[in-house]
């Protein structure tokens, strides 16, 4: 047992500051001496003394032999793991130093389609082929996990170098990864997590929500420490599971070949002390939190009308478990859509959720949120309780197709299409060419193409479709006019 009422890094830090040692080193700002004034007045004379670069007194977040090393073998006790790293990049560096860790160029990850958009680019990255797995999407509540059973089936079909999913969805929603550990266990095939939204997962009261990736099995997993627990923007940390067949030094090199060198330490001692509070607030936080939810949830689900999502309420969610501070509100039920919910809340109320679509709005619930907020959320629902419309129907949001459409087929490796030579060329123009870009709209985020990906007839009728009712389109022309396709100088 390592004692984690210590944070070594702050302590460094703290240290270092505290001996006045004057830096004839970077950064330029020079503890604030040379940084606009304003910046000072701003955040404060302790940013700046704490902004400090890695050098031989603060460790080195690439091969680190004393503080770092020392934070990262605590976070990796206090969440299960047999090794953590570290990092600023967010899980879009995480996820991407897994992917290259696990798959040699050329080898086959297989995956979901309901992934983020960074493992299309870690995909570019490492030169692996995806081969994806088949799952449901309800319009209602996203994009559904993937079965034990269609996983053990796609590994015996051929050789694979690795398994990723997603979990917990953005809904919240997850399966317990049980039978998945034990099919890739079976096949010795590394199952990579990305679970961007889950670090909380570890602090939650037993049975209240999904298991942990760590705590599942998992050989490594990808976490957004910023999104729920408390550290800054951008901090993540990669978990290497016990038992894992990669190993933590393959993790450590693929890792760096994408971190910086001058890494922020003010993100570092971030979650070195926010690993402290876990360590000895975490779980009693966490369990207040729920209860809290539970509260509120019980008091949105008496409005007429609204109905907090609840997997015991659909059978098409069997198996699945939710995380009970990831609360998705349907308003439908009122004849509103997400959106006008949104609007309404964010207007007249003051406050922004997550995620708004068709059927709901989407609210990520932390420990010590601010009663009066919750008290101006529950006026605002009252309000379109109250209030309630005409249903308004759309394809977009009931129809399946639209959502997920049929995968369609891979010519080339996403790292040769995205890398070689490209053109753009009219939309309408594209099909039968391979594409080399990644094209999704949100809601759902699902990628409709991914480079090396051929364009279909099918593909551009949902793209119009989705463009015909508004969805927000992520790609080099937001407006589809044009594609970016192999070929060209």
């Amino acid at each position: 047992m390592l004692d984690q009422t210590r944070a070594p890094i702050y302590e460094t830090l703290r240290s270092y500051i505290a001996g006045k040692t004057y830096p004839f080193h970077t950064p330029g700002h020079k503890a604030g001496r040379f940084a606009p004034p304003e910046l000072v007045d701003l955040w404060g004379q302790p940013l700046f003394d704490y902004d400090l670069p890695a050098m031989t007194a603060t460790d080195n977040l690439l091969h680190p032999t004393h503080c770092v090393q020392e934070a990262q073998e605590l976070a990796a006790e206090l969440f299960g793991a047999a090794a953590t790293f570290y990092t600023g990049g967010g899980a879009t560096t995480a996820i991407a130093a897994m992917i290259l860790a696990a798959v040699p160029p050329g080898g086959t990850i297989l995956l979901p389609r309901n992934v983020h958009r960074s493992v299309a680019s870690a995909l570019v990255l490492s030169g692996a082929r995806p081969k994806f797995l088949q799952h449901d999407v309800l319009p209602q509540s996203g994009a559904l996990s993937v079965t034990g059973e269609t996983v053990a089936a796609a590994l015996a079909e051929g050789p694979v170098s690795a398994v990723l999913l997603t979990r917990p969805s953005y809904y919240g929603l997850a399966r317990e990864l049980d039978d998945v550990v034990a099919a890739c266990r079976q096949h010795n095939v590394p199952l990579l997590i990305d679970e961007a939204h889950g670090p909380h997962l570890n602090f939650l009261p037993p049975g209240s929500a999904p298991t942990s990736a760590m705590r599942s099995g998992a050989s490594l997993a990808a976490q957004s420490c910023h999104k729920t627990l408390g550290s800054l923007v951008g901090t993540a940390q990669l978990h290497v599971g016990h038992n894992s067949p990669v190993s933590a030094a393959q993790v450590r090199d693929a890792f760096n070949l994408l971190q910086t060198t001058s890494p922020s330490y003010l993100q570092l001692v971030s979650m070195d002390v926010n690993r402290r509070f876990m360590a000895s607030e975490g779980a009693a936080l966490f369990a207040q939190a729920v209860a809290d939810a539970a509260e509120l949830a019980a008091q949105i689900n008496a409005l007429p009308g609204l109905r907090v999502l609840d997997p015991a309420d659909d059978p098409r969610l069997a198996g699945h478990r939710r995380d009970p501070l990831r609360m998705v509100i349907n308003v439908a039920g009122a004849g509103w859509t997400g959106y006008d919910a949104e609007l309404l809340l964010r207007n007249e109320y003051q406050m922004e959720d997550e995620l708004a679509d068709w059927f709901n709005i989407a609210l990520v619930l932390s420990p010590r949120d601010d009663a009066d907020a919750k008290a101006r959320l529950l006026a605002g629902l009252k309000q379109i309780s109250a209030n309630p419309r005409a249903p308004e129907s759309s394809s977009i949001a009931e129809a399946g197709h639209l959502l997920q459409p049929a995968v369609p087929p891979l010519l080339m490796t996403p790292r040769d299409a995205a890398l070689g030579p490209k053109q753009a060329v009219p939309l309408d123009e594209s099909i039968g060419r391979v594409c080399a870009e990644s094209i999704m709209f949100y809601p759902p985020g699902i990628p409709l193409l991914m480079p090396g990906e051929v364009v279909t007839g099918e593909i551009l009728e949902v793209c119009h479709s989705l463009l015909a009712g508004g969805a927000h389109c992520y790609a080099s022309d937001p407006t589809l006019g044009t594609v970016r396709v192999v070929g060209g100088a």
